[in-house]
């Protein structure tokens, strides 16, 4: 399975993105990735573990940034349930980093929100995963959970982000093939 995302479609125009019978904004040129989280030692997911999506952003600093809210909501995951590494600050907020692994969904080549039949591809996320706090009546920080490029190191991924057909591809790495 050298292709885990293939031809994954990202726009100029924002669009919209359904979870669980709601429907959530994706800005322009957001690329959406779809992921699942569970906890570290997991070797394959049940296939009731949820998916949802998350905003690939190669700047973001931490393997996957969460906020509490999409932890317990879309993974189904309580955050003391995950094993606390240590404490950190993002935008001065003191945020959780715990022990957890993200798996990527392979989708459709084309489409981006329909997943291909394949299981889906661990990240193992050294440390882990940084639990963002939910502050009772303010907006949710981040908006979309972020997959940052540091996820993908570990496994030694390729990103591919062709901007002229608005398309991204992720892969394994080894030999190059010509059709795959």
């Amino acid at each position: 399975m050298p292709t885990i995302i293939r031809d994954l479609p990202y726009f100029d125009q924002p669009t919209r993105v359904q979870l669980s019978g709601r429907s959530f904004t994706v800005k322009r040129d957001q690329i959406i990735l779809w992921i699942s989280i569970t906890e570290k030692g997991i070797s394959q997911p049940d296939p009731r573990v949820p998916r949802f999506p998350a905003i690939l952003d190669i700047g973001c600093n931490y393997n996957v940034l969460i906020n509490e809210r999409h932890l317990t909501a879309w993974a189904g995951i309580q955050p003391g349930y995950l094993r606390q590494l240590m404490r950190l600050r993002v935008a001065g907020e003191p945020v959780s980093h715990v022990a957890a692994n993200a798996w990527l969904h392979a989708n459709v080549p084309g489409k981006r929100d329909e997943m291909a039949s394949r299981p889906p591809f661990l990240l193992e996320l050294l440390p882990g995963i940084a639990v963002y706090p939910a502050k009772e009546g303010q907006a949710l920080y981040p908006r979309l959970p972020l997959v940052g490029l540091r996820a993908f190191r570990r496994a030694g991924l390729q990103l591919a982000i062709d901007c002229r057909r608005s398309l991204v591809s992720i892969r394994t790495p080894g030999r190059i093939r010509l059709f795959d």
